[in-house]
């Protein structure tokens, strides 16, 4: 009987846990939003330790910076910052086959370099109508390009 009553426990508890973390997932996206996030991927780069593929993520304008949060992360920091002057958009592309099933529908690909290193990102088109405005936005001295 003991056993029974000590299983139950641990498992109202994980149950419990794992509520809160959803929990806080979603204030923290709301949060995030809130403050003018919008949705956008991030192709990754081996040089963060990624695989190479995309991640979800919210990004978010401050002054001359666009910051990019992962989804799936209790960091209150980004994890990518793309300063204006330093990034510059190469093209735009819309996803291939294998990106169709990767990225959420409606996004389209932006190739661009941020700092010289080749930098992908996605994100819907009037997410997208919105960063190349802000780019365009810069202060004498920015770089655009397509």
């Amino acid at each position: 009987m003991a056993l029974v009553s000590w299983t139950l426990l641990v498992l109202g508890a994980l149950a419990l846990a794992a509520v809160l973390v959803l929990l806080a997932l979603y204030v923290r996206r709301g949060i995030l939003q809130r403050d003018g996030g919008f949705d956008m991927c991030v192709r990754g780069d081996s040089r963060d330790g990624w695989s190479g593929g995309w991640a979800f993520g919210i990004g978010r304008y401050r002054e001359d910076t666009l910051e990019w949060f992962r989804t799936f992360s209790f960091a209150t920091w980004p994890k990518r910052s793309f300063r204006r002057h330093e990034l510059v958009v190469e093209g735009r592309r819309q996803p291939d086959a294998e990106e169709s099933y990767e990225l959420p529908a409606g996004h389209v690909v932006l190739v661009c370099t941020s700092g010289g290193a080749p930098a992908e990102v996605s994100m819907t088109e009037a997410a997208a109508t919105a960063f190349v405005t802000w780019l365009e936005a810069a202060p004498p001295g920015g770089q655009f390009v397509g």
